[in-house]
């Protein structure tokens, strides 16, 4: 019984600090450009898109995510305030013991479209061919919170269109379904370029059945029959002038498919290497998709 609590013990810890050293990521309210048709302001749902936007890091299971919601975070400083008071234990977190965020992401939304077309048929009273179709595109600008530097800005689009329907009438606009539909696909997007910014997709292990395994699970933006490139990471390359990190040289060297995915891992199979000899691939590779 004793070995067993201890064991549950290290866990526990170990658990707490995995999570303690995942970087915390929070998403600002989105912007809406001053280009955007002031007709679809009313269908343009800002809370929806941070909440999928919040979503989709969430189920990357690589980060924290903190809430910048006004209404969760006077929650939090309520039940501050309640812990203060006589009637509570005083154990909640204490004001001016918020976590701070690694990384913000700064959402504008740049153009949004979101219409239902009707066409009358011939030689019909009131029956009419209806079709709905919108676009979401927003820009997402990556800040490092501890510098204020811009890293990254990511260019997110999505989309949708529906089939010609025969219906009784020419009125109506599209459903929210779609729009939520719009929102988690920009989400989906953010989340995996952010993902790759942060954590490049790297191998973990070669097999011994020409297969490799990736750090890249379920919800890692990647699909079973997708093809990668692999790359051999050279030395760091530094601007003589400014100092600054370039990132590393890389080379080509071979191609994998990916064949299995799980929770917090994949399986591809190596489908071509360029210099099995010289470089083969193994742990540390990156990976990438063909562009």
């Amino acid at each position: 019984m004793r070995i067993t609590l201890v064991l549950f013990s290290l866990l526990f810890s170990s658990n707490l600090l995995a999570k303690a050293i995942q970087p915390a990521v929070a998403i600002k309210e989105p912007i809406v450009a001053e280009t955007i048709n002031r007709n679809l302001i009313k269908r343009l749902n800002t809370d929806t898109i941070r909440s999928e936007m919040e979503n989709s890091f969430r189920a990357t299971r690589k980060f924290r995510v903190l809430s910048r919601d006004k209404s969760t975070l006077k929650a939090v400083l309520d039940e501050q305030d309640f812990a203060n008071s006589d009637l509570a234990k005083g154990d909640a977190a204490t004001s001016g013991n918020l976590n701070n965020a690694n990384y913000l992401i700064l959402p504008t939304i740049q153009d949004f479209k979101f219409y239902r077309k009707h066409k009358a048929l011939p030689n019909f009273d009131s029956k009419f061919k209806r079709k709905d179709w919108g676009s979401l595109v927003v820009n997402a600008q990556m800040i490092d919170s501890t510098t204020g530097q811009i890293v990254t800005t990511f260019s997110l689009k999505d989309t949708f269109a529906t089939k010609e329907t025969v219906v009784n009438d020419n009125t109506g606009v599209p459903s929210s379904v779609y729009f939520a539909k719009l929102a988690k696909g920009v989400a989906a997007q953010l989340a995996n370029q952010f993902i790759a910014q942060v954590y490049p997709m790297k191998i973990v292990k070669r097999m011994r059945t020409n297969e490799v395994i990736l750090n890249r699970g379920k919800d890692g933006g990647v699909k079973v029959g997708e093809k990668l490139n692999v790359y051999f990471a050279g030395e760091a390359l530094i601007d003589p002038d400014t100092g600054e990190s370039l990132g590393s040289s890389e080379e080509f060297i071979g191609t994998v498919k990916v064949t299995r995915i799980l929770p917090k891992m994949t399986y591809a199979k190596i489908i071509s290497e360029e210099a099995p000899q010289d470089f083969p691939m193994q742990a540390g590779n990156v990976l990438r998709k063909p562009e």
